[in-house]
């Protein structure tokens, strides 16, 4: 991780003597250097795993000015020290996470957990403030209510762009910590504010999408989201009424994103067939709603789920009523004085996906990624249109940077070239596996140097080993 800040460095070195040795600092703070790390290394063991002095750490500080920074490492650490600070307030909180959420989101990032302690500080330090936001102080405010909600979503976004960005299967570690927190909060979503409750979707989307090993990871996000919608297994039909059309929206649409990331085989299909028969019938409902966004979410995952075969087992009958809705929707008269919201992207969608069912008609979507014409992402499946609808949407801005900079987004998308068959979480991320052994023990070796702002102000992690930090903020 030590070139990467070099490389950063360098960069700035033709601002000026101040600039190069600002970004030598910010090295030196984080990773510490070669020569050190060497004399760590022919101390005892237990030294390695020793704090640092107390005089030997920056201070953290409340004042906080982003905009005065141009080294993006260094507005991580601006931004890690005003959340790390107790006396911060919640502004400034709401701030810094807003900061780190456009840093992360506008470029990639060579950030890697091995190497670099920054994504466990970051992970560690949302979490709590998502509990935050989550359960507000007794006898809080309105006011201080709302702003604690905020914090919980801008903290949400964070961890989906850490996730999306981490290199070496860090975003595996980070499911696997943020899975039990991230699905409490979607079993409460009827007492939650439903933009908590749909960042928290797009969280949870975000990080199985980066960190899932296999079938059995994304299965557990894929329920997760589902009883958002259906929260009664027993009744597929019963659409949830304790949540908003937002969240119910939200919910339908990150669901399809991470079915579309799965790999199905015909043995699967068969063995699963109750249950995606189950599905089908809920999304039969959904696009009952009065909601024309949701109506949209419910026809595009039923547009992926026959690409993808999963309504192979669906009877008859069921699926003729499906497309006969489809084909009403599809004819939708707007009425004199009905509300016009999505009333032409509606038509269109569910359009395109009767031209599909009937007569093999696929959508066709181009979306230039350079200023000089020369690139382009074209898809030409439900599938890569559900990962190009979200994954836009998630990064907003960010997502050409993404496409052109972030591995992960190379294997999902063939820029100037068709895509080809739809993106397999257990295919991309099995060789994650062989490296976490490795990984664990980088982290441990390098820890004494690198944490500087991740020890908790109440003490220190049992051990104080990086495994400990991952749970810091995360369990109750």
């Amino acid at each position: 991780m030590g070139h990467k800040n070099k490389d950063g460095s360098k960069k700035k070195a033709g601002g000026g003597d101040a600039s190069s040795s600002s970004a030598a600092a910010t090295k030196n703070k984080w990773n510490g250097n070669k020569k050190s790390t060497a004399t760590a290394g022919d101390a005892s063991s237990s030294s390695l795993f020793s704090p640092l002095p107390a005089s030997s750490l920056p201070s953290p500080s409340v004042n906080f000015n982003p905009k005065d920074v141009t080294d993006p490492f260094e507005l991580l650490d601006m931004c890690v020290a005003a959340l790390h600070d107790k006396r911060t307030s919640s502004a400034t909180r709401e701030a810094a996470l807003s900061s780190l959420a456009v840093t992360l989101e506008g470029r990639v990032l060579p950030l890697d957990e091995a190497a670099d302690a920054r994504p466990l500080v970051i992970f560690a330090l949302c979490g709590a403030s998502i509990k935050r936001g989550n359960s507000p102080a007794a006898g809080a405010g309105a006011a201080a209510a709302a702003a604690s909600s905020k914090e919980a979503r801008l903290a949400y976004r964070v961890v989906g762009l850490l996730a999306l960005t981490l290199r070496n299967g860090g975003s595996t570690e980070i499911l696997s910590e943020s899975f039990p927190l991230l699905s409490r909060t979607l079993q409460l979503a009827p007492s939650i504010h439903p933009a908590t409750v749909a960042a928290a979707l797009d969280c949870l989307a975000a990080v199985t999408f980066a960190g899932a090993l296999g079938p059995e990871d994304s299965e557990r996000s894929l329920k997760a989201i589902w009883n958002v919608v259906v929260p009664n297994p027993k009744s597929p039909k019963a659409i949830s009424s304790h949540v908003t059309p937002h969240v119910v929206a939200a919910a339908v649409s990150t669901w399809t994103f991470l079915v579309t990331t799965a790999t199905f085989t015909d043995a699967q299909r068969r063995a699963d067939r109750a249950a995606w028969n189950a599905a089908v019938a809920s999304l039969a409902g959904v696009l009952e709603a009065d909601d024309r966004a949701v109506r949209m979410a419910a026809g595009e995952a039923l547009a992926v789920c026959v690409e993808l075969n999963l309504t192979r087992f669906t009877p008859r009958k069921e699926m003729e009523a499906i497309m006969a809705r489809v084909s009403d929707l599809a004819a939708e008269a707007a009425g004199k004085g009905a509300d016009k919201t999505l009333f032409v992207e509606q038509k269109d969608l569910f359009r395109q996906i009767l031209a599909y069912v009937e007569r093999g008609e696929r959508p066709r979507k181009a979306l230039r990624t350079s200023s000089e014409k020369r690139g382009s992402i074209r898809v030409s499946t439900w599938a890569k249109m559900a990962q190009l609808n979200f994954l836009r949407r998630f990064l907003a801005s960010g997502f050409l940077a993404h496409v052109k900079g972030n591995r992960l987004f190379k294997e999902t998308f063939d820029v100037s070239t068709d895509e080809k068959v739809a993106l397999s979480i257990a295919k991309r991320r099995m060789d994650a596996k062989n490296k976490e052994t490795v990984m664990k023990m980088n982290r441990e070796i390098s820890w004494a140097i690198k944490n500087v702002y991740c020890v908790p102000q109440g003490g220190l992690p049992e051990n104080n080993k990086p495994e400990q930090l991952l749970k810091l903020g995360w369990h109750s």
